[in-house]
């Protein structure tokens, strides 16, 4: 069975969860699967579901509102992806996403790039609009910088999930020359193994196990970081990556550092540092940064300013009472 995704929580239940109808508390929404919903004759599905599910949404009498973030299609051209996760989602988008997006009355899409992907000439008919991520954790402030001053570790990480394991091993070398140069560099990381280019066992460079969704969320409240990396590759996929990863550098605290083409950092209204397009290259910015880490902490506040703004609970529960006819109280 399939589970809840993190995209039904950010882009739905977060927001409107109170919405859902359950033993104890009626409410307009019914819940048909981990990841899909009704509304009388609309049927939401957010991602996908169990495959009886998807098939009953493609067959759906009523309208259907499809909502998508990541350009699925777009993994068979990225080879940065790993090889089971490009397979799974191009299994996806052979046997049912296509299909959805073209049964889809209402598209609701998380990052600019899906909005041009799936627009003008695409032969998409459905209504497209764009939903924010809302995460209901409240982002640091920046007393952490402070201890940057006492001569302690200034902490760097990077919060990609499996399918950035591509542009994590080329950005690699560049993190083990900034940790090689600066003692005062504290390096940390998801996954299951080690890039080649991290010597086994250095004191500074931490590697954390992958965790389910909900111990992430519990994880990351309890995190303060300096720097976040978030490098991507140039390919269909990566261009259209949601804003999730930096809604959670403000939730950590730490001042993201991102591709310098990539339109939608500019949601941190400049509290952010633009880096090379090639992650490999990323070695010098990463040192400038630490060796002004008193600057961080105005870029910091800087961002969790602007993404104050963009984190907006009431702008989406908004968006979907349009959608779907109910009063916002």
């Amino acid at each position: 069975m399939t589970s809840r995704l993190p995209t039904t929580d950010l882009y739905f239940l977060h927001a409107c969860g109170d919405w859902i109808n359950r033993w104890w508390s009626r409410g307009p929404v019914k819940a048909l699967g981990k990841n899909c919903f009704a509304v009388g004759e609309t049927m939401i599905l957010i991602r996908r579901d169990d495959e009886e599910l998807m098939c009953r949404a493609l067959d759906w009498p009523g309208r259907l509102i499809y909502l998508i973030d990541d350009d699925i299609a777009g993994a068979t051209e990225s080879s940065d992806l790993p090889q089971d996760y490009r397979g799974r989602l191009e299994k996806f988008n052979s046997r049912f996403h296509r299909k959805l997006l073209e049964r889809a009355d209402e598209l609701l899409v998380s990052s600019p790039r899906l909005e041009v992907l799936f627009g003008g000439d695409s032969g998409i008919t459905a209504r497209i609009r764009r939903v924010m991520p809302y995460w209901p954790m409240p982002f640091a402030d920046a007393d952490h910088f402070e201890d940057l001053q006492h001569g302690r570790l200034l902490k760097i990480v990077h919060l990609g999930s499996g399918s950035h394991a591509g542009t994590f091993t080329a950005l690699a070398p560049a993190v083990m020359d900034v940790i090689a140069r600066h003692e005062n560099v504290h390096f940390s990381y998801f996954g299951r193994e080690a890039p080649p280019a991290f010597p086994a066992d250095h004191p500074r460079i931490v590697r954390i196990a992958p965790m389910r969704w909900p111990a992430y969320r519990r994880w990351l409240a309890r995190q303060r970081f300096h720097l976040a990396l978030y490098p991507l590759d140039q390919g269909r996929f990566d261009s259209a990556r949601s804003p999730n990863k930096i809604i959670e550098h403000a939730v950590i605290g730490a001042v993201g550092l991102y591709p310098e083409n990539w339109v939608t950092a500019s949601l941190t209204g400049g509290g952010s540092i633009a880096a090379p397009v090639d992650p490999a290259d990323w070695a010098g910015v990463m040192r400038r940064a630490v060796e002004q880490g008193s600057e961080l902490a105005n870029l910091a506040r800087q961002a969790r300013r602007s993404l104050a703004l963009a984190n907006d609970q009431t702008a989406q529960r908004v968006l979907w009472a349009e959608l779907l006819g109910l009063r916002v109280e």
